[in-house]
């Protein structure tokens, strides 16, 4: 018999009217979980430094000159102290669940334990959107092309060379993009051949290296009009200070017949040498 003829009412009347139990599915659809990279790239090391409070205070040196010898003249000393940077901790969050005791005791699927990590994911996006806002502020809020730009090979070297332009060590440096600078790097001949032939998995973002730079893409970037804000820089343009790492806490509120997961996290991030790092715009969101 097909499915809805040769009776009335049919079986659509009869699921419409609840004759028939609808079957819903147990499992618990996560929503896509993004890579999360923004705030894992950049320098966590002053982090040790908060003992109390909510400011780290950073020395910066400065740029010491050189004058040429005249002997019998006493050299006169540089001051080699620059201005200090600080990272204020100002960002503290929460994300909660919670379930009934009935549901917990009938429900076959582990809802709360799946909602807990949607949770514990909630709080670790916000981290990283909060440094990824820091992105336009590089060198001096000058961001590299134009709002929906293709990401091309040439876009990569002129940053490239904006870094070696300002001294910055080139060891550790990376370029985070997006989805569309992930497609537009695909046609890039030269990362392709390096990267792709031999299977290289993507593995917590990282998507490959070039031209000595680890290229991360992910969807948590901060938004132009057209595309993001995506970014080329040293782990030390931007500093992340971690108060309270996340915690999940469970608390049983029998009084109100639920159980209730909370996740918390206090941070903040600041920008610590500006000319480190800079920003490009990416192609779309």
């Amino acid at each position: 018999m097909a499915y809805d003829t040769g009776s009335d009412p049919t079986l659509a009347e009869l699921i419409t009217r609840k004759f028939v139990p609808e079957a819903f599915s147990k499992e618990v659809l996560m929503h896509t979980m993004s890579h999360l990279v923004v705030a894992n790239a950049f320098t966590h090391r002053f982090k040790t430094n908060l003992r109390k409070g909510y400011k780290v205070s950073i020395p910066v040196m400065s740029e010491v000159g050189t004058t040429e010898v005249t002997p019998g003249t006493e050299p006169t000393a540089a001051d080699a102290a620059g201005t200090a940077v600080s990272i204020t901790v100002d960002n503290w969050y929460q994300a909660a669940v919670e379930i009934s005791d009935l549901i917990e005791v009938e429900e076959e699927a582990d809802y709360l334990a799946n909602a807990a990590k949607s949770a514990a994911y909630a709080i670790d996006k916000k981290i990283d959107t909060s440094v990824g806002v820091l992105h336009s502020d590089l060198a001096g809020g000058s961001v590299y092309g134009a709002d929906g730009q293709k990401f091309t090979d040439t876009i990569f070297r002129a940053l490239v060379e904006t870094l070696d332009e300002n001294d910055v060590p080139d060891d550790g440096r990376f370029l985070i993009g997006d989805p569309s600078t992930k497609s537009d790097m695909l046609e890039i001949d030269k990362f392709v051949r390096g990267d792709f032939i031999g299977g290289k998995p993507v593995t917590n973002g990282k998507f490959g290296m070039l031209y000595n730079a680890t290229v991360y893409t992910t969807n948590n970037l901060t938004a132009a009009t057209t595309g993001n804000y995506g970014v080329y820089a040293h782990p030390d343009a931007i500093g992340v200070v971690l108060q309270k790492n996340p915690r999940s806490r469970v608390w049983d509120m029998g009084y109100k017949f639920i159980t209730k997961i909370i996740v918390d996290a206090a941070w903040g991030a600041d920008e610590l040498r500006d000319t480190f790092g800079k920003s490009f715009y990416t192609r779309s969101k």
